[in-house]
């Protein structure tokens, strides 16, 4: 039985599964031929900005463009086959947290509050990354086509003057107006959705999966709080939030196991994006209008708000996991027998390893990773230090 709330809750489901679904990656109803026709699309995309790449190696400003649009395409190659090869798990995964969202799983109101704190989160990110990387990517693509509007009304259609709205080559030389606009209409029909179930989708049902998770844990620790006051009921209260607790464990295990490698593609892509934004903005800034500076800002902000999202769930996964020995801690344990205090602090020695994400097993994602000087600036150092090289070298 859902309760209004819990049924709301169950949304973040509903949101992801529209994402995924469009990738033909939603682990419960994989379409395969949907997944592949994606790949081959992304494949000759790639092999156009290749064509693009090659063609104008010789000058440093559309390099940098084309590398700025297509280090984006190349990420989301990598998380749509690291998810594809996380379908199965993810699928047994889904299931075993479909009771999470009934009335049954909460023993009181402080417990489902507890949850429903993380599960509001979720739903917040999942609509304010695909709507900012909506909006920022139908402003990115959309300023080069309305650039050229005017001279295309008029007919006077040159291949020299024209760019199309991305940084790629046909296989084919562009004569005419006609031949420009389908081919900008056979980008954006896929490319666009592309890009927000693809870059931000695959984001959002990581971060969701994973904040899910943190809520799980803190309505554990209410669990705790309440069940083990209870003496009469003690061992069977204690084996019942053990079992709960290794499930949570193994949950958390799953995911940091299965989407480790798009947290360290992340954390690569965002210094190499900001690179080649920079340097792209830098070089187009003295005769770049209004739109395209907004543009170059919107986009920096995805970047940069992507990796901090990351940062923070995993943050919160380190709080959850480790407050449970806190939990534990203030529970009147004192007040048992000696075999019921073994029991307790057995418990205490698993909850005081946190439970975290990290990026390919090198390191651990957390706020302080973020924010102090040690990485925050090590990847704006890094950035800067790539940007001085391809201005002193373009």
């Amino acid at each position: 039985m859902q309760s209004a709330d819990l049924a709301q809750a169950s949304n973040i489901l509903i949101w992801n599964k529209r994402f995924m679904s469009f990738l033909g990656l939603w682990p419960c109803k994989v379409n395969q031929p949907l997944f592949v026709f994606l790949i081959v699309y992304m494949i000759i995309y790639c092999i156009m900005a290749a064509g693009h790449l090659m063609k104008n190696i010789n000058q440093p400003e559309r390099v940098v463009a084309n590398l700025t649009d297509n280090v984006a395409f190349v990420m989301i190659m990598g998380k749509m086959f690291i998810c594809r090869r996380s379908c199965e798990i993810m699928a047994k995964f889904l299931k075993s947290i479909e009771i999470d969202f009934s009335t049954e799983a909460y023993d009181n109101v402080r417990e489902k509050m507890a949850y429903l704190y993380y599960n509001d989160i979720a739903l917040v990110f999942i609509k304010y990354t695909t709507f900012l990387t909506g909006v920022s990517s139908i402003w990115y693509y959309f300023r080069r086509v309305l650039g050229n509007w005017n001279a295309m009304a008029t007919g006077n259609f040159s291949d020299s003057s024209y760019e199309l709205p991305c940084s790629v080559h046909p296989f084919f030389e562009i004569k005419d107006t006609f031949t420009y606009i389908c081919i900008c209409i056979y980008l954006m029909l896929i490319m666009l959705p592309l890009l927000v179930c693809g870059y931000a989708g695959l984001d959002a049902f990581v971060l969701s999966m994973v904040l899910h998770v943190c809520g799980q844990f803190a309505a554990l620790s209410c669990k705790i709080d309440n069940l083990l006051r209870d003496h009469e009921n003690y061992h069977r209260h204690i084996s019942n939030i053990i079992l709960r607790h290794r499930h949570l464990i193994k949950l958390a295990g799953i995911l940091e196991d299965n989407f480790n490698l798009i947290c360290l593609q992340q954390t690569l892509g965002t210094v190499f994006l900001l690179c080649f934004t920079l340097y792209h903005m830098i070089t187009t800034l003295e005769h770049a209008e209004k739109a395209t500076v907004v543009s170059f800002v919107l986009y920096v902000c995805g970047v940069l708000s992507t990796y901090l999202a990351y940062c923070y769930i995993s943050e919160c996964l380190i709080t959850e996991s480790t407050r449970l020995r806190e939990t534990f801690y203030n529970s009147d344990w004192y007040n048992n027998p000696p075999s019921r205090t073994k029991l307790i602090s057995i418990c205490m020695s698993q909850a005081e390893k946190p439970l975290t994400l990290t990026a390919g097993k090198f390191y651990m994602l957390s706020l302080n990773m973020f924010t102090n000087n040690v990485f925050r600036l090590q990847i704006v150092k890094t950035a800067m230090a790539y940007l001085s090289v391809l201005r002193q070298f373009m």
